[in-house]
């Protein structure tokens, strides 16, 4: 997708031009499903927040000023429907960062040391098996969006930065205690991490 036919695209369809703003939703539809199917783990809700994403994207496009990638505005907006869905409709307890963790007789601190491995010690990059499904799905809102966002959607940290709205910092101190959380978790329940390549170069892309 060249930038400028994208620029161009959000202009007309910012002006009321239909085509162009169809021409949009094709390009983003598959790429925000999955986004959200990830995050909110059903696909009828899936297909409830893409809906909502691009009625609310068609609404606030004449306000749009370009200040961000039009791709970065709407997983934006992909990602807080989807964790605004997860708060509505959350019926069970989810694992905290800032609470100890129980795991059958002993009870750990979250914030455990770093031990040097990466994630693809847990997961394959872009797959994550079961286990690790399971466990993404118990946790709170915002450290799910991270994980998935990093290590099954492949964006790099600057973009989850700009896509969150948070500092770079931020991404990756609570990227570290994600994957540790998630990490001690497997190992407390006997789960063995898969092995994949390194994930060099993530913050240059």
């Amino acid at each position: 997708m060249a930038f400028l036919d994208e620029v161009a695209l959000v202009r007309r369809a910012a002006k009321g031009d239909m085509e162009a703003f169809e021409t949009l939703v094709r390009r983003y539809e598959k790429g925000l499903y999955n986004l959200a199917f990830r995050l909110v783990s059903n696909p009828e809700d899936a297909m409830d927040v893409v809906q909502e994403v691009f009625l609310k994207t068609y609404q606030a496009l004449p306000e749009f000023r370009g200040e961000s990638k039009f791709s970065t505005w709407v997983y934006r907006v992909c990602v807080n429907a989807s964790l605004d869905l997860l708060r509505k409709k959350q019926k069970f307890q989810m694992y905290s960062l800032d609470e100890p963790l129980a795991l059958k007789d002993a009870e750990v601190s979250r914030e455990v040391e770093d031990s040097g491995k990466r994630t693809e010690d847990i997961v394959e990059t872009r797959f994550l098996g079961e286990a690790v499904l399971r466990v993404l799905k118990d946790l709170e809102p915002h450290y799910r969006a991270l994980l998935v966002l990093c290590d099954v959607q492949g964006y790099s940290y600057q973009e989850i930065s700009e896509i969150l709205g948070m500092s770079l910092g931020t991404v990756k101190s609570r990227l570290h205690r994600a994957r540790n959380l998630v990490r001690k978790i497997l190992v407390g329940e006997q789960f063995s991490p898969s092995c994949v390549k390194g994930d060099e170069g993530r913050e240059h892309r």
